[in-house]
């Protein structure tokens, strides 16, 4: 259950939707979609979802589908910028309430994602949603060295409350869990192209250097300019200096303890030894005979399945790793689809003899794993670390971290600490993936293929902690992680 991008490797809903398709009104100097061509590409769009998205009907219902298709289509019925159509392609997408299922700017085209996203409009800070309240976690260049904890109570005129609750009807999660959706609000997010900045740019255009930003701190609540930046010089001033491993991946040793950080997994298409990372890592605290491990992969969402090689060195045998079965829609894809699917794998175009069925519902039961990382069985490997194991976990985990916490919680390998991760317990879909190009607007969909279905009915949500220990803005202030100090201890005992 991975997430994938093609540049890698190729890695209530009705009502939200139809309040997110009001984007912001287009510049009459930009240059419009014709309906027609629109109206094309929602065409495919839809025909490749309700032939092939095994989670479609998870939480949306058959006339709910039709009736996203009839707004789209009369959205499309006038002239509309680039912009405006993605938004409403993303609307769609998050009605369907499936956290792999949205136009993912990092798969867009060099001139889609150029014209979407490649202006200078990034804030100068990162940011965590707290009780939806914009904290910001580091100041990056704005200039007026803004301390951690402080709260941005509006941007250019707009409530950070107003512009949370615009841009959440088009935030992707999995099922009704929307704590994810908040989560991945935030800056740093966990992607290339944060939904954030996504959003902000398309909802709420600027062409001016700088933004207006009104400030709540230390009792004082002051107006300040912050010139904005270019992705590249935020993601350099975010970017720590990585000394371990190209994606930020540490291992520390803290007395009897040591903590492993992992803030993504999404380590593909690279040359860097991840395995021999996590292995070197267990080697140690296995050496030194340490009393426990913690494993923090509180904003991590997701990638390759690295939490098997971790797994694989606390079990003494074979483990089942998915107590989930997996489902397709389809056989062989339709001839009049093949076109507009881009993918990594030519296998998922034709699953042949690997599927069984379809049941009275339409579904095929896959007997084979999806991709490369999503497995049945984990085998021990190495020298097995015998002590005690915490993972911080929060609601940035979805996909394979999800799928990590779920098998830490239920073979009780460990203890989660923190808030409810992302992810859904009733199943989610992943695994393998097509790329639906929409030749109108040149816009890309991410439509994931494979559906995981729990054994037994599970409730609409993610998968609560062990230890319930939220962030509060207070440890943000006075630069305290609460989160880590009980894992370090239960580790420690």
């Amino acid at each position: 259950m991975t997430y994938l991008d093609r540049r890698h490797v190729l890695m209530g809903a009705s009502g939200l939707f139809a309040t997110a398709l009001l984007p912001a009104p287009a510049k009459a100097t930009d240059e419009l979609l014709a309906p027609a061509a629109m109206q094309a590409d929602i065409a495919i769009l839809f025909d490749a979802y309700a032939s092939l998205h095994p989670g479609l009907y998870r939480y949306l219902t058959p006339l709910e589908f039709q009736r996203g298709r009839q707004r789209l289509d009369r959205f499309a019925g006038t002239p509309r910028t680039l912009g405006d159509f993605y938004l409403a392609l993303t609307a769609f997408t998050a009605s369907i309430r499936c956290g792999h299922s949205y136009p993912n700017p990092a798969n867009q085209t060099p001139a889609v994602a150029s014209a979407l996203f490649g202006k200078p409009d990034r804030l100068p800070f990162a940011f965590v949603w707290l009780d939806r309240r914009m904290i910001v976690t580091a100041d990056l260049g704005s200039g007026h060295h803004l301390p951690a904890g402080s709260e941005v109570v509006a941007i250019d005129g707009i409530g950070a409350r107003d512009i949370l609750t615009k841009m959440l009807p088009y935030a992707r999660t999995d099922g009704s869990n929307d704590a994810r959706k908040v989560a991945d609000l935030g800056i740093p997010g966990d992607a290339d192209q944060p939904a954030f900045d996504v959003l902000r740019a398309l909802l709420f255009p600027s062409s001016r250097p700088s933004a207006r930003v009104v400030v709540r701190a230390d009792g004082r609540t002051v107006m300040i300019t912050c010139p904005l930046m270019t992705a590249a010089a935020r993601d350099a001033a975010l970017r720590r200096p990585f000394t371990d491993s190209p994606y930020g991946w540490t291992f520390d040793v803290r007395g009897h303890v040591c903590v492993l950080t992992m803030p993504t997994w999404a380590v593909f298409h690279d040359k860097w030894d991840w395995r021999g990372f996590i292995d070197a890592s267990v080697d140690t605290a296995v050496d030194r005979n340490l009393s426990g491990i913690v494993i923090d992969v509180r904003d991590n969402g997701g990638g390759l399945d690295c939490g098997s090689a971790i797994i694989s060195r606390l079990i003494e045998a074979p483990l089942s790793a998915d107590s989930y079965s997996r489902h397709v829609r389809y056989r062989k894809i339709p001839d009049r689809l093949a076109p507009h699917l881009k993918t990594w794998d030519r296998s998922f175009k034709d699953w042949g003899e690997s599927v069984i069925g379809p049941d009275a519902a339409g579904f095929y039961t896959l007997t084979r794993p999806g991709d490369a990382s999503d497995t049945d069985t984990i085998q021990p490997t190495g020298q097995r670390f015998q002590g005690k194991v915490a993972v911080l976990v929060g609601p940035k985990n979805a996909s394979a971290t999800f799928g990590f916490a779920s098998l830490m919680r239920r073979h009780r390998l460990g203890t989660l600490i923190g808030e409810q991760t992302g992810g859904n317990r009733r199943g989610i879909n992943g695994g393998a993936f097509f790329f639906v190009g929409l030749p109108g607007s040149s816009v890309e969909v991410d439509l994931p293929l494979i559906a995981y279905w729990p054994d037994t009915p599970q409730p609409d949500a993610g998968i609560m902690p062990d230890l319930i220990v939220p962030a509060l803005t207070a440890d943000l202030k006075a630069g305290r992680d609460t989160a880590l100090a009980r894992a370090l201890l239960i580790a420690s005992n």
